[in-house]
C-alpha cells in the first residue's frame, strides 16, 4: 500500500472515530450538527479527492472522477444548507422534501460517474468501436436497472404500498419525494450489482470502493427520506454514521493505488449461466411483478392508475431492451457469417496471390472429373461433362531470383504471375497456386475458346518480360496441358493432374518454353515456342 494512500485511510478512520465519539458523548442537539458538519467535511474531502485525482488520471480513468466529484460537491452544498438550519436552532422540516428531490440530480451524477468506471466486456470482445460497445453497455444497464427496480416498486405498490398510502394519506409532495428518491437509490444499486456482476473492471478495489460509497450513502438516504415521509425529522447523530463511512469510501476509491495495464487481448469468455443470467434477470423480475396485475384483473378487481400505468411503462422499457437485444444479435450474426466467409476463404485461397490454394483446386478438379462425387457448393467451377483441360505452370529459375534479389521480389514474380494467369483465363476456368512456383490451372472445355489456344495465350503471357527490382525481366516456365475428353472418363483427378505433372516435366526435361500436350497415343508433342529466358537491364 503506498503511503499517500495510508495516510488518507488513517485520515477517514479519524473522521469516522470523531463523528462516533460526538454522537456518544454529545447531547441530542449538538451532536446532530457535529455530525451535519463531519458529514460536510467528508462530502468536500471526496470531492476534493476526486478532482486532484482526475487531474493526474488517464484520459479514460478521468470522467468518472469529474462526475463523482461533481456529486459530492453536490452533497457538500446540501450539507452545508442542513448545517446552517440546524444552527440556527431551526428544523429540517419545510426544507427536507425540496432538498431530497434536489438530490435526485446529484444521484444522476452518481449513475454517470459509475457507468463511465474503466470496465471490460467480460467476454473481451470488441464491437464495431469502443464508443458505440459503451454506449450499449450504459443503455442496457440504464433499461435492465429501470426494469428490475420498476417491477419491484410495482410489486410493492400493488401488495402493500397502495394500502399504506389510502390509510395515512400522507402529503403528496412528500410521497413524490419518497418515491422519487426510493427509485433513485434503487436504480444506483442495480447499476453497481449489474456492473459488478457482468462486467470486468480494470480496477475490482476501485469498483467495490467506489459501489460500496455510492450504496452506503444512497441506503443511509432512503431511510431518512422514509422517516422524514412518517414526519420523523429529528434524526439522531448516530444515523448519520453509515453516511459519513460511505464518503470515506468514495474518497479512497478516487485514491486508490491505479492497477498496472490490462492486456486488453486477453478474452475471458462467459460462462452459459452467467449470459442467461445477464439476459433473463429484468425480465424474470418483470414477469414475478406482471402476476400481481393478471391476477386482479382475472378477479375481477380494476386497476388503479399507478398499477396501470406503470405496467404500461415496464411492458414500453421491456420492447425497448429486447430491441437493442434483437439489433445486437443481428449484427454479432452478420458478424460471424463475415468471420466464417473470410475463414472459408482463407482456407481454400493462397495469401499471397489471391489465387485458390491446393485445397480448392483438387474440389473443383474432383467436380470436373466426376461431378456426382463433390456436390456443388458456393464457389465457382465449371461443371458439365464437357471437355476439361489442366494446365500445369513451372517457373524456371526462380529459385535463382530469390538468391540474387531476396524473396520479397520472388513474391513479387509470384504477384506478377498470378494476375497474368488471372487476366488471360475465363470466369469459368480455376486458377490455382499448388505451392512454391507451381501454378495449375482447369480450362473449361464446353465455351467457344480451344483450351490448347487459351493454354498458349497463357504461355505467351506468362512468358512476357516485366518489371522487376529495377531491371527488365522476362521470365521463362514450363508448361504442360491434358485435356480429358467425354468419351474418355472415368479418370481419377490425381491422375489427370498427374498427367499435366508429366507434360510439364517433359517441357522441362527438353529445356523448352514450348507449350507440351499430353497425348497418350502419341506420348508428348510440342507446341509453339514463346520467347526465350533473359535479362536486360532497364
Amino acid at each position: 500500500m503506498p503511503p499517500p494512500f495510508r495516510h488518507v485511510l488513517v485520515g477517514c478512520s479519524l473522521l469516522v472515530g470523531l463523528a462516533a465519539l460526538s454522537a456518544a458523548l454529545l447531547a441530542r442537539g449538538p451532536a446532530q450538527i457535529t455530525a451535519t458538519i463531519i458529514a460536510f467535511a467528508s462530502e468536500v474531502t471526496a470531492a476534493s479527492a476526486c478532482f486532484w485525482s482526475a487531474r493526474h488520471a488517464a484520459a479514460d480513468d478521468r470522467r468518472w472522477r469529474v462526475l463523482i466529484g461533481m456529486f459530492a460537491a453536490g452533497l457538500a452544498a446540501g450539507a452545508l444548507i442542513t448545517a446552517v438550519i440546524l444552527l440556527n436552532g431551526d428544523t429540517i422540516r419545510s426544507a427536507a422534501t425540496s432538498t431530497f428531490l434536489g438530490l435526485i440530480v446529484f444521484y444522476g451524477l452518481a449513475l454517470a460517474g459509475l457507468l463511465y468506471l474503466p470496465t471490460d466486456p467480460v467476454e473481451g470482445r470488441i464491437a464495431r468501436g469502443r464508443y458505440d460497445g459503451l454506449v450499449r453497455w450504459h443503455v442496457i444497464v440504464v433499461l435492465d436497472s429501470l426494469l428490475i427496480v420498476g417491477s419491484v416498486l410495482l410489486f410493492e405498490w400493488g401488495t402493500s404500498l397502495a394500502a399504506i398510502v389510502r390509510a395515512s394519506a400522507p402529503d403528496p409532495a412528500q410521497l413524490l419525494a419518497a418515491l422519487v428518491h426510493q427509485l433513485a437509490v434503487l436504480v444506483l444499486t442495480a447499476a453497481v450489482l449489474l456492473i459488478a456482476a457482468f462486467r470486468r473492471p480494470r480496477s475490482p478495489a476501485t469498483l467495490a470502493l467506489l459501489g460500496g460509497g455510492l450504496l452506503g450513502y444512497a441506503l443511509t438516504n432512503s431511510i431518512n427520506v422514509y422517516r422524514y415521509a412518517h414526519g420523523d425529522y429529528d434524526l439522531p447523530a448516530w444515523s448519520l454514521m453509515p453516511l459519513i463511512v460511505s464518503l470515506q469510501l468514495i474518497t479512497l476509491a478516487a485514491l486508490a493505488p491505479a492497477r498496472a495495464a490490462v492486456d486488453r487481448t486477453t478474452t475471458v469468455e462467459p460462462g452459459p449461466r452467467a449470459m442467461w443470467a445477464h439476459t433473463a434477470l429484468p425480465y424474470a423480475v418483470l414477469a414475478v411483478t406482471g402476476l400481481v396485475p393478471v391476477g386482479k384483473l382475472v378477479a375481477g378487481v380494476p386497476l388503479d392508475p399507478v398499477e396501470t400505468y406503470g405496467a404500461v411503462s415496464l411492458l414500453v422499457l421491456a420492447f425497448t431492451r429486447q430491441m437493442i437485444t434483437l439489433a445486437e444479435n443481428t449484427r454479432l450474426l452478420a458478424e460471424v457469417r463475415e468471420r466464417e466467409k473470410q475463414l472459408n476463404y482463407q482456407a481454400f485461397h493462397d495469401p499471397l496471390t489471391g489465387l485458390a490454394n491446393r485445397a480448392l483446386f483438387a474440389r473443383r478438379l474432383r467436380r470436373e472429373v466426376d461431378p456426382g462425387v463433390e456436390p456443388r457448393g458456393d464457389d465457382t467451377a465449371t461443371g458439365g461433362q464437357a471437355a476439361v483441360s489442366v494446365l500445369f505452370v513451372d517457373l524456371d529459375q526462380f529459385k535463382r531470383v530469390n538468391d540474387t534479389f531476396g524473396h520479397a521480389t520472388g513474391d513479387e514474380l509470384l504477384r506478377i504471375i498470378a494476375a497474368r494467369l488471372r487476366a488471360g483465363t475465363r470466369a469459368n476456368d480455376t486458377v490455382a497456386r499448388l505451392g512454391g512456383d507451381e501454378f495449375a490451372v482447369i480450362l473449361d472445355g464446353s465455351g467457344p475458346d480451344d483450351p490448347v489456344n487459351v493454354a498458349q495465350r497463357l504461355a505467351t503471357a506468362v512468358q512476357t518480360p516485366c518489371q522487376l527490382a529495377g531491371q527488365i525481366f522476362q521470365p521463362r516456365a514450363s508448361l504442360g496441358l491434358v485435356t480429358l475428353e467425354a468419351d474418355t472418363r472415368p479418370i481419377t483427378p490425381d491422375s489427370l493432374l498427374h498427367q499435366a505433372d508429366l507434360a510439364m516435366y517433359a517441357a522441362k526435361r527438353a529445356d523448352t518454353t514450348k507449350l507440351v500436350i499430353y497425348d497418350r497415343r502419341l506420348g508428348v508433342r510440342p507446341g509453339r515456342d514463346p520467347p526465350q529466358n533473359h535479362w536486360t537491364p532497364s
